[in-house]
């Protein structure tokens, strides 16, 4: 999954929430990550706690009930699929996608299960559906 987290080295998370590649990528005919990442992430490797990226405390927002039950939701749908039961596996990967209808990972990994093709596929439908919508939030703290 693409995603960004900074941790320290005495495990405080000094950013988050961040879905990103460091580079431009294409798949049939769409264009997506983003090359405004790297340069940040290099600046925070070089200077540490004084990257002036680190992101202030107050930034970094707690999850609320909804996007909390909707990550337990998916969980589960993992679980169930593990165990064999797809029906189930479905039901509660639908939930947490209704619950937090903005958050590409739950469909991400959602269609991962119907093999790449169809991943593709899903994921390509999506993206055309979101015409004029950015694929990915702005990042935080960039001038």
């Amino acid at each position: 999954m693409p995603s960004a987290v900074w941790i320290d080295e005495s495990g405080r998370v000094l950013r988050i929430d961040e879905g990103t590649y460091a580079a431009k990528h294409e798949i049939s005919g769409f264009e997506f990550g983003r090359e405004d990442y790297a340069p940040l992430l290099r600046d925070w490797v070089k200077h540490g706690a004084s990257s002036r990226y680190v992101a202030d405390p107050a930034q970094i927002r707690p999850r609320d009930a909804q996007a909390s039950q909707a990550d337990a939701a998916f969980k589960l749908g993992v679980h169930f699929f593990k165990a064999g039961n797809l029906p189930k596996a479905n039901q509660y990967w639908e939930q947490a996608q209704r619950g937090n209808a903005d958050s590409w990972n739950y469909h991400r990994q959602d269609w991962t299960f119907d093999g790449d093709d169809a991943a593709r596929a899903n994921w390509a439908a999506r993206v055309q559906q979101r015409t004029g919508a950015a694929y990915y939030q702005p990042i935080a703290g960039l001038d």
